[in-house]
């Protein structure tokens, strides 16, 4: 079961299960359609909200992949309260449900952003500093979840870096994503205040991955414990990704795209050390930020 499973990773995560031979069944608003998702013999969708989500969506089920939130912090700030609800309790409360129902494997997709602003090289055992109501939900919501790990039920959050790539269902907020659109679209990459911020990196179809390495590999190694997920090639700043972009896009459009700061600084600022969860499940990134 993929809850969320029509959104910006689902419709990445969905197709690469389908075609490891999984039965997959998505659960899912379809707020912005269903098109992400053609129809295939092992898919079943049921339209529901998480916050809705019964017993009977969920028995039968082997792995549930939770993957349902409202995903950005400006969307968070707006409608804090919804986020709460979204974000941390129904997640909490799906999990909970999960293990009533017999659930082998319940893999949480977390971020990040839960290291806030952090000088070093955060690791999973580096204390977390939330900066806004998304960062926020998903530390109280490893809390409450991870603890939940037993013998029969093992819980595992994966603490994604920040998404960038094509997928279906595309998203334009995430600064890989707004910056190539800007380069195409208007011939300039807006950098926000002083591009320093330092920001970990890795490519949606990474990130569908890395949930297939999670579950293939031993559970005892995995229960009750998050992983960092990044590129570790693409611990850069700002700065350092918009340069890039800039250099790959000036070359494809042939002609010259500006780099232009802009007023407002982000406040979180991070690298993530990713070695453990490549030690326990070998998962290597493979798609390339150039080539993107």
């Amino acid at each position: 079961l993929v809850t969320g499973g029509a959104g910006y990773l689902g419709s990445v995560l969905v197709p690469l299960l389908l075609c490891h031979q999984h039965r997959v069944t998505v659960l899912d608003r379809f707020f912005f359609g269903r098109y992400t998702l053609p129809a295939h013999p092992a898919l079943t969708l049921i339209e529901r909200d998480t916050r809705d989500l019964i017993a009977e969506d969920i028995k039968g089920q082997d792995i549930v992949i939770d993957l349902a939130a409202l995903s950005n912090d400006p969307c968070g700030e707006a409608f804090a309260e919804a986020t709460q609800v979204i974000n941390h309790d129904a997640r909490v409360r799906s999990a909970k449900l999960a293990k009533e129902c017999g659930v082998q494997r319940y893999l949480l997709a977390s971020s990040c952003s839960v290291y806030g602003r952090h000088d070093g090289v955060a690791t999973e055992q580096s204390e977390t500093s939330p900066l806004s109501v998304y960062a926020q939900c998903n530390v109280a919501l490893e809390q409450d979840v991870l603890p939940l790990s037993d013998n029969d039920f093992c819980v595992t959050a994966l603490r994604f870096a920040t998404a960038y790539g094509m997928s279906p269902r595309l998203r334009l907020d995430l600064i890989v994503n707004r910056m190539c659109r800007d380069a195409v679209c208007e011939g300039v990459i807006r950098v926000q205040g002083s591009g320093v911020q330092r920001r970990p990196l890795v490519h949606v179809r990474d990130m569908a991955m890395a949930f297939l390495r999670t579950f293939e590999s031993p559970a005892p190694a995995l229960a009750g414990r998050c992983f960092n997920v990044c590129d570790p090639l693409l611990n850069l700043s700002v700065n350092q990704i918009a340069s890039l972009i800039q250099a790959v896009s000036s070359d494809q459009l042939q002609r010259k795209v500006r780099c232009e700061p802009v007023k407002g600084e982000d406040a979180r600022s991070y690298w993530v050390d990713c070695e453990r969860f490549v030690e326990v499940t070998g998962w290597q990134p493979e798609q390339c930020l150039e080539d993107e």
